[in-house]
């Protein structure tokens, strides 16, 4: 098993320190073994990103890249419909 898994999710557009410093302190605070980023596809707050979902996938791979704790998920990327 992966352990106590955290999930993350956001339209990380662009994906920035803040977010990283969150998900450290989640896996500190709740004990985490990892956590999760999850790009939204269709965020329900507003009509679209401004950056591709392609390339806002690679800027979360790219800023999760140094911690072995992060992993990346394009779940919601691939999935019709709002987030």
């Amino acid at each position: 098993t992966d352990g106590r898994i955290g999930v993350l999710a956001g339209t990380f557009d662009p994906i920035h320190v803040p977010h990283l410093a969150a998900a450290k302190a989640a896996i500190e605070c709740a004990r985490l073994d990892r956590v999760l980023f999850m790009p939204s596809g269709q965020p329900p707050h507003r009509p679209s990103a401004a950056a591709s979902a392609e390339h806002r996938l690679e800027m979360t791979r790219m800023a999760t890249s140094d911690d072995a704790r992060f992993a990346v998920s394009d779940f919601e990327l691939r999935r019709p419909g709002v987030s």
